[in-house]
């Protein structure tokens, strides 16, 4: 019976959990926000069409809401702070959990070839009301090149859940690539990954990929926006996921 109990707890979790996008859907670029500066940051993912296996599909409805606060303390530290919040397909606007990030950079004067930049996010989180939270975070190493019009980042990261049912180390990297037109609208595409941990590889149909198109817009210096249509590859991934991030920035460098 504990056996069972407790086989059905992980697939009412797991099902919670692939149901509804991630709170933060983005990838990496490099550089920090820069000294005295302080950007804020809306991300909004709503699920269309959440995995195959949803007995009922509009329970994939979430829409997540996170507000992401990041000031730079130098030309090559930051700390970001999040709030996590979603509004269920029921209607029931929830408070789910908050992260803190610090992040540096390597400086532009050593001269690498690759932007290169490391951030280490750490919190704490639950599915929903009546859940427990637990302690979770992610390291995140970021690698970027720009060459010509074209823009390439890849974030190999690793999540990790420290306390509760799914205590684990985890793989998911992630991908970006962007042409820029007329310096003031990024196409391109994203591709997010989660392949399990690092005691065990997943077979391809439990693994969870999701790519598609984004537009990133470069219209001033004061604001960001990136929005993408992610479609999910596999049977364990959420079918059709928007991202939106929409950002602005406050204060002067030095």
């Amino acid at each position: 019976m504990r056996k069972f109990a407790f086989t059905s707890i992980l697939l009412v979790t797991s099902i919670f959990v692939f149901a509804q996008a991630d709170n933060e859907i983005q990838v990496y670029a490099s550089p920090t926000v820069g000294k005295n500066l302080t950007i804020f940051e809306l991300h909004s993912n709503y699920t269309f069409r959440g995995i195959r296996s949803l007995p009922d599909p509009k329970s994939a409805h979430y829409l997540n809401e996170s507000l992401e606060i990041t000031h730079g303390f130098s030309d090559n530290f930051e700390v970001g702070f999040y709030v996590f919040t979603t509004l269920s397909p029921g209607g029931k606007y929830q408070y789910l959990g908050s992260h803190i990030r610090p992040r540096i950079t390597v400086p532009q004067s050593w001269n690498w070839k690759l932007g290169a930049s490391l951030s280490a996010e750490f919190g704490f989180f639950r599915q929903g009301i009546g859940q427990n939270y637990y302690w979770e975070g992610e390291i995140r190493p970021v690698i970027d090149k720009t060459v010509k019009n074209w823009y390439f980042s890849f974030n190999p990261n690793v999540d990790f859940i420290l306390t509760g049912l799914d205590k684990h180390w985890g793989i998911g990297p992630q991908f970006k690539t962007v042409y820029t037109l007329h310096k003031k609208i990024g196409l391109g595409f994203e591709y997010y990954t989660e392949l399990g941990t690092f005691r065990k590889i997943s077979p391809i149909s439990e693994e969870q990929h999701l790519l598609g198109p984004m537009i990133d817009l470069y219209t001033s210096e004061k604001w960001e926006f990136n929005g993408g249509f992610l479609f999910g590859l596999t049977p364990n991934s959420n079918r059709q996921v928007l991202k939106i991030i929409i950002g602005r920035r406050v204060g002067k460098s030095q």
